[in-house]
């Protein structure tokens, strides 16, 4: 072998495009956010969905409803919220962000046969944040239907993604990943107690489904609080200077 040859280093580089953190709560904890659900935020019926693009309305059960973060079930709720939320913040496997997340608003979604949510993305009051959606009741339809057909495939109207969440940071075609383009969307089957959690800006759609039940989910979005030393990183020299005699008068 070539002397030279012998000599060369190489280094494969990763350069991610997307952080999730995937969490799976237990069919105990689910119980207990339905059942809240059930006989607190649906009698009392506060619709969220002026602030939403989901086109939920083709059963009279067919509801966005606001959950407060502020009584006794939300005050906890929300630190559970922001405790595994800080997992993909402050994680050196997630942001490694010397900051903490504050969730800040909460609702829930009641879908039925027709129901779907159309392409769109979270907003948030802070210049970095989170979304998610936590899965709550999986109907039979869109259980049943997923075991039946290769998960992989929508040939043959196989409606195999019927119900399912669509994740979309990019544009790409299937073509494309032959050519060594990374994968830029993802189906996530719902499974009841998966929660996932995302940066905000990411694009997301859910597929109507037609069958019997209700898919009910959840949706939290979170503000990134950064701390001084964080948001100084990202400065230049003089920027830091300003910053901090701005931060000390």
């Amino acid at each position: 072998m070539d002397e030279k040859i012998t000599k060369t280093t190489a280094e494969i580089v990763v350069i991610p495009a997307l952080k999730i953190l995937k969490i799976r709560f237990p069919q105990e904890y689910i119980n207990g956010i339905n059942d809240h659900i059930d006989k607190v935020i649906i009698p009392a019926n506060k619709s969220f969905a002026d602030g939403l693009v989901g086109q939920l309305s083709q059963d009279k059960r067919s509801a966005q409803l606001t959950i407060p973060l502020d009584d006794d079930f939300g005050k906890k709720f929300k630190r559970d919220l922001e405790e595994v939320a800080n997992l993909l913040v402050q994680s050196d496997k997630g942001f490694d962000r010397n900051a903490k997340a504050e969730a800040f608003t909460c609702w829930s979604n009641h879908a039925y046969s027709g129901d779907y949510n159309p392409f769109h993305s979270h907003g948030v009051e802070s210049p970095a944040g989170l979304s998610s959606f936590l899965y709550l009741k999986v109907p039979k339809c869109i259980a049943d239907k997923s075991k039946e057909r290769d998960s992989t495939s929508l040939n043959n109207a196989s409606g195999v993604a019927d119900g399912w969440t669509q994740l979309i940071w990019g544009t790409n075609t299937r073509k494309e990943l032959f050519e060594l383009k990374e994968q830029e969307q993802e189906f996530i089957k719902p499974v009841v107690g998966l929660m996932l959690i995302f940066p905000h800006w990411l694009n997301h759609q859910v597929m109507p489904f037609f069958g019997k039940g209700e898919r009910r989910s959840l949706a939290v979005n979170f503000n990134i609080r950064d701390t001084k030393d964080e948001v100084k990183k990202y400065m230049s020299t003089r920027e830091k200077r300003l910053f901090d005699e701005k931060f000390d008068d």
